[in-house]
């Protein structure tokens, strides 16, 4: 039988599967075994960033436009992640916060070829954690598969992200090896 709540795990699959992430851990997590540390952000973690964005920007900070910002490296040092913004918020004191309007975020392999992105109107990161808030609509593209939404939390390093409401996955090709995750 059908259950609502089972479609909602199997999206999650298929989106850590996307992001990289390796589905068998997150199913044995499903069924009640430890938590791995490099999944999506554990609840506190997504609460203290998406309290984080709802706080009042920094009257401080220094207001930057077309911005682009490295916000992760691979081990060899090349550039992993761009956060790229139309507007955004650096704050004087660097906090590791960044406040950011109309974002790209680009994610490349380690040869420097871009592996995927995601798109939003408004964007909080947080350098020291990695980790991200998106309020509004987002949409990630990867290898032929896009996911779109409204509000996401999302850690670079675990290469986790969670769409809060309104998913929806659109596939351009068929990927193989994603029915594995919905079985």
């Amino acid at each position: 039988m059908f259950h609502p709540d089972r479609r909602w795990q199997r999206l999650g699959l298929a989106l850590a599967l996307l992001l990289g992430g390796d589905a068998s851990r997150l199913r044995a997590q499903e069924r009640g075994g430890a938590a791995p540390s490099n999944t999506v952000a554990s609840a506190g973690r997504e609460l203290a960033i998406r309290e984080a964005w709802r706080q009042a920007a920094d009257p401080s900070a220094l207001p930057v436009e077309n911005m682009t910002l490295p916000v992760a490296h691979h081990p060899d040092g090349r550039v992993r992640a761009l956060l790229k913004a139309g507007k955004a918020l650096i704050p004087a004191v660097d906090s590791g916060y960044v406040r950011a309007q109309d974002v790209v975020v680009e994610i490349f392999d380690t040869t420097g070829r871009l592996e995927g992105i995601f798109i939003t109107d408004n964007c909080f990161f947080d350098r020291a954690t990695s980790d991200g808030y998106c309020e509004g609509k987002v949409r990630i593209e990867q290898r032929g598969v896009q996911v779109f939404g409204v509000d996401m939390v999302w850690n670079l390093e675990a290469r986790s992200a969670k769409i809060l409401s309104q998913a929806e996955v659109r596939m351009s090709r068929f990927m193989e090896g994603i029915g594995k995750a919905f079985k």
